[in-house]
């Protein structure tokens, strides 16, 4: 029972809080606002979205096997060149 009386009181103060806070008149004209600026977002079309996506995943793979690739290079020439690894 008290679980529920808790519970039940934060989700009141939390619905209360949320109306006091909309019905402040400085927070209801930002919220008006950034209405109107989403009406004005472009938003970009699922296949431009999926395409871009695929940009930024090939792009991210590409770099992580050049860096695997550098990491190995940095190794043999730091290990067994330099003896510096102790390799």
């Amino acid at each position: 029972m008290p679980r529920l009386t808790i519970s039940l009181l934060v989700l009141g103060l939390g619905g209360w809080l949320a109306w006091r806070l909309v019905n402040y008149p400085r927070f209801a004209d930002f919220l008006v606002s950034a209405e109107n600026e989403m009406v004005k977002v472009y938003w970009p079309s699922w296949r431009s979205l999926w395409r871009d996506m695929a940009v930024v995943l090939v792009t991210m793979v590409l770099l992580a096997i050049f860096l695997y690739l550098m990491d190995i290079l940095w190794t043999l020439v730091l290990g067994r060149f330099l003896g510096v690894l102790g390799g």
